[in-house]
């Protein structure tokens, strides 16, 4: 354990040092050894991976006589495993229940569903009525 009468007798510019280097010292080591929490971005409710570029032309939303319809289309490099992991990770949190190929939540179904296309994997993420086909 450090004594505090051992700082006393130090010339003050070495406190100073000491104290700077101290501070210095826990910053880097939480920069290093604590992983900052990224926030989650959400379009229209449905929470993106960062790494997933959302196709605007190809996305729409709009109100049914049955609920709310939204479909994103996007792309990622990430794999497949990787994308549905995240969305194991974030859907519970945010109040979706895994049931089967789909997250409920009240009324409505979220579904993420993979194609493969020529340059990789295009995803279609969809939030609509649970009685909707």
């Amino acid at each position: 354990m450090f004594n505090l009468k051992y700082l006393m007798v130090l010339p003050k510019n070495r406190i100073v040092m000491i104290i700077a280097i101290l501070f210095a010292t826990i910053y880097v080591s939480k920069s290093v050894f604590c992983e900052e929490k990224k926030s989650i971005i959400f379009i229209d409710d449905i929470p993106l991976i960062d790494t997933m570029s959302v196709e605007p032309e190809l996305s729409f939303s709009f109100d049914s006589p049955s609920g709310r319809i939204m479909i994103l289309i996007g792309t990622s490099h990430d794999n497949e495993d990787l994308i549905k992991q995240f969305y194991r990770q974030v859907m519970p949190t945010l109040g979706w229940e895994l049931v089967g190929d789909q997250y409920q939540k009240g009324e409505e179904k979220f579904q993420i569903i993979s194609s493969q296309k020529q340059d990789g994997l295009i995803w279609r993420l969809t939030i609509s009525p649970l009685n909707a086909e």
